[in-house]
């Protein structure tokens, strides 16, 4: 009789605990949540878009509603209409044991904006994937111009988007390889501010400071890019303190361990 007193009153015991944990987890969930704390991790100071535009895109899209719940809150949607977004590459939502909760976001680092007078603009970001215009914030980046003469008029940007063999068809795996390398460069971040292509000469960069028209050429591989740079950087250390910025019109950087320059 004991024994079936002492296994009533645990299962009593265990019945009253689940009954108390379900209303606190009823309670919990019935938490009107607050504005979620936004912290938006932004890439070399460049910030696409603010706090406040992701809170309003969350509420434009009924992701987050005034008086919505602690139930309600689909995160895990969240954080996939997040990483969605044009302009983030990473996303976190989570909710603290205080019932606030948290949205961390990552955004893109443009490197490159490919503009064209045939069809929208475009950007090339830091993992050389494609990125359309931002609609909060354009960065000054480097741009490239003249690669109307590449593009087939029915391709759009969405199909170039995770397309290897058209992004190598329309040499933006070379816009890549060149931009990437101006964009870690302090002194060629500001000296090359556009970079236009011709069929005949490849890829010209086009300097802040002087009058010369630098001849690129092709960028097949890193190596081949930071060889050009390196032949640049020699004649601006060892040539343009002797002859001055305006003696030259033409630096041609195609020819393999030799730089070609035209005088005036």
């Amino acid at each position: 009789m004991k024994k079936w007193l002492r296994i009533s009153a645990m299962v009593l015991v265990f019945i009253g605990t689940i009954v108390l944990l379900t209303a606190a987890h009823n309670k919990e969930g019935a938490i009107v949540l607050q504005e979620p704390e936004i912290k938006i991790d932004v890439q070399d100071g460049i910030a696409l878009l603010t706090e406040t535009e992701l809170l309003d895109e969350l509420k434009m899209n009924q992701l987050y509603l005034e008086g919505m719940t602690k139930d309600e809150l689909k995160v895990r949607e969240i954080e996939k209409f997040l990483e969605g977004m044009n302009e983030v590459a990473a996303a976190d939502v989570y909710i603290d044991l205080g019932g606030q909760w948290h949205v961390d976001v990552e955004t893109r680092r443009p490197i490159a904006r490919i503009i064209m007078n045939s069809r929208p603009d475009f950007y090339i970001d830091n993992t050389d994937e494609i990125m359309k215009i931002s609609a909060y914030f354009r960065p000054k980046i480097l741009g490239f111009t003249g690669l109307e003469v590449l593009f087939d008029q029915r391709v759009n940007t969405d199909e170039l988007i995770n397309n290897d063999s058209l992004k190598t068809k329309f040499k933006l795996d070379q816009i890549y390889r060149i931009s990437s390398y101006v964009c870690n460069s302090a002194f060629y971040d500001a000296q090359i501010v556009q970079v236009h292509f011709t069929k005949e000469d490849g890829f010209v960069l086009i300097p802040r400071v002087g009058n010369q028209t630098i001849i690129f050429g092709e960028a097949p591989s890193d190596d081949a890019v930071e060889k050009k740079f390196k032949k640049l950087t020699t004649f601006y250390d060892e040539v343009i303190p002797f002859e001055g910025w305006e003696k030259y019109k033409e630096i041609n950087l195609k020819f393999d361990d030799q730089i070609v320059a035209k005088k005036k």
